[in-house]
């Protein structure tokens, strides 16, 4: 846990003194893998990745102005879903980007693209992630996020990986609903060639 914060505060520094950035435009935090982050493969763990993400989504959300209106607003901000795809290793003492892109949303969900990529652009890992806001036992309507913004955001059309993901992600849930009943059946495997 001391170990996140060494770069969280300087997210939450740079989210809090930073200009105030559009929620369409990008923002990217460059880091370092250090002696901590890699695992018995002496790459980057798999599970920093994701807490690299977290920090650069806190920083996004600081600067967009989002972060504000959800302490005005007392929302509960939750993370629905993540999926992740890695591509090529960061090791030891590599630096990399963390990006965080807004792609869209529907009535009850925002849609993130996360990237990590090395200084020079190669891409490293790509997440997906949708998360939405409660208040008092109630999903907030993320037009009510939009219309607080002190900016104007026009609806960007989904990207077709978004409903991919989507429709698996309503797999996976179903599947959890299914727990303590019968098993669903095997998927068949292919033919040999």
């Amino acid at each position: 846990m001391i170990k996140l914060f060494g770069r969280m505060l300087p997210a939450l520094w740079r989210g809090t003194t930073g200009e105030l950035l559009p929620a369409d435009q990008p923002l990217g935090s460059r880091f370092r893998v250090l002696p901590h982050d890699i695992d018995l493969n002496r790459h980057l763990n798999n599970g920093r990745y994701l807490q690299l993400i977290d920090v650069n989504r806190m920083e996004w959300l600081l600067r967009t102005g989002i972060a504000g209106i959800i302490r005005r607003e007392r929302w509960k901000p939750i993370l629905g879903a993540t999926a992740i795809q890695f591509r090529r290793e960061l090791r030891l003492w590599d630096e990399g980007v963390a990006t965080t892109r807004l792609l869209g949303w529907d009535p009850r969900w925002v849609y993130l693209e996360h990237r990590i990529e090395t200084p020079c652009g190669r891409p490293v890992a790509l997440a997906l992630a949708r998360a939405g806001f409660r208040a008092r036992g109630a999903w907030v309507p993320v037009e009510r996020l939009r219309a607080a913004l002190p900016y104007a955001l026009a609806a960007p059309v989904l990207p077709r990986q978004v409903s991919a993901w989507a429709a698996l992600d309503a797999e996976l849930a179903g599947a959890m609903t299914n727990v303590g009943g019968p098993a669903p059946a095997a998927m068949p495997l292919l033919d040999p060639v």
